[in-house]
């Protein structure tokens, strides 16, 4: 049975949804404002979240844990120092020493943003943040699980995007990778060129070192750009990022409950993560302390939820975390025949730059994809304080509660 079978004037009836989705959106941007990863505002809404919850699934718990808010983006500032360090001690003629800290920026890079690896967080201060889940049973023994995953944390402003959109994000993430291989190159030539360790360089005789010391000394101002990427003093209010997500969510549990829908044999679920944008460190937490997930006797699948604005650019994650983790093919397929059932052709494609919450149970064997309606060059709301409630689409919205319920209603019926 299709969800547009299972009451009388669906369209009619959904709109009650979309309306409770897009109220409670504003409500918590208004109450709540700007929701940093571990932070009161964060904890705040999800104890609002929570009472909604607690009307529409028989078990609902708050699951904390630690978290630094800024180790994940902190790569950039850290490595901009590092990278400056490394030019000063090519100055001084200390190659190696250069070298080493070119070659640590990048790796250092490469497992924070590219894998998402947690290896600047032992240097951070930790706070309290929660994952909030809640639980529809299923009527007789529970066979099959449809987790419904979205975020509750918003991110600290990106600058440039803000600023300039797509250009400025290009110039500071290309830049900084020029200048960075740049400076690995040179480093390298100067160590095989004249050793470990030479004169400093305006010393030197050799011409083609100073030369090089020069090209170093172009990429200070790139890094300077890089530096200030992240405005971390003013936290956007992530009414679309991701609010949006959580309360379409929300919205299934809600229609289930108040059409008194309960399915034979599977259970429906709510996942609202925190510090999504603290480097997917909620969904990855959440994986880690809930091993059934993994129970072959209780097939569990995740439809992430994200960013849910602009119905031109609607598509389904089937890689996720810049492309490098393979979701689950099925469950890309299971949301686009749900998609289809709600009326919409939605393509399955790839997240290019960044992860969403479904990177995490796919890394860990959990079936998993992610729906989003989003822009991906990004859009200027993206991560800055343009992402208000003026940004709320009701139409995607709409869209957004219609393929989350078909999406529902299709894993009931067919499973994967």
């Amino acid at each position: 049975m299709k969800a547009s079978e299972s009451i009388a004037n669906y369209d009619i009836k959904v709109r009650e949804y979309t309306n409770y989705a897009i109220k409670s959106i504003k409500n918590c941007c208004k109450n709540f404002g700007p929701r940093p990863t571990g932070s009161e505002a964060e904890k705040n809404a999800q104890e609002y979240m929570m009472n909604d919850l607690n009307n529409f699934c028989d078990e609902v718990t708050r699951e904390e844990f630690k978290v630094s808010d800024k180790a994940f983006m902190s790569w950039i500032r850290i490595g901009v120092v590092m990278a400056i360090i490394a030019i000063t001690m090519f100055t001084l003629g200390f190659y190696v020493v250069s070298l080493a800290l070119y070659a640590l920026t990048i790796l250092m890079i490469v497992l924070e943003f590219v894998f998402y690896k947690p290896v600047l967080d032992v240097f951070f201060k930790k706070k309290t943040a929660g994952n909030v889940y809640g639980v529809r049973k299923a009527k007789g023994e529970t066979k099959k699980r449809i987790i419904l995953c979205a975020h509750t944390d918003s991110a600290y402003e990106w600058k440039y995007t803000y600023k300039t959109g797509r250009k400025g994000v290009a110039f500071n993430i290309y830049g900084a990778l020029a200048s960075l291989l740049i400076g690995l190159g040179v480093s390298i030539y100067a160590v095989v060129a004249n050793g470990a360790f030479s004169d400093i360089v305006w010393l030197s005789e050799g011409l083609v070192v100073k030369i090089l010391a020069v090209v170093l000394y172009l990429t200070i101002i790139i890094y300077c750009f890089n530096f200030s990427f992240i405005n971390y003093k003013n936290p956007v209010t992530g009414c679309i990022d991701n609010l949006s997500g959580v309360f379409i969510s929300n919205a299934v549990a809600k229609y289930l409950n108040d059409n008194d829908i309960r399915f034979e044999n599977t259970e429906v679920c709510v996942l609202l993560t925190g510090a999504e944008e603290a480097g997917l460190r909620g969904s990855k937490s959440f994986v880690k302390n809930h091993p059934e997930l993994q129970n072959k006797d209780v097939e569990t699948v995740v439809m992430g939820v994200d960013t849910i604005c602009e119905m031109d650019f609607m598509k389904i994650y089937s890689k996720d975390m810049n492309g490098l983790t393979k979701n689950d093919s099925r469950v890309a397929k299971l949301i686009q025949d749900g998609a289809k059932n709600a009326g919409y052709d939605v393509p399955t494609g790839v997240i290019e730059l960044g992860a969403t919450d479904s990177a995490a149970f796919s890394q860990k064997g959990v079936s998993a994809a992610t729906f989003v309606a989003m822009n991906p060059e990004p859009s200027r709301y993206y991560h800055t304080r343009l992402d208000t409630v003026e940004m709320i689409k009701p139409q995607a919205i709409d869209a957004g509660v219609k393929i989350a319920l078909e999406t529902v209603f299709l894993y009931d019926e067919k499973g994967i």
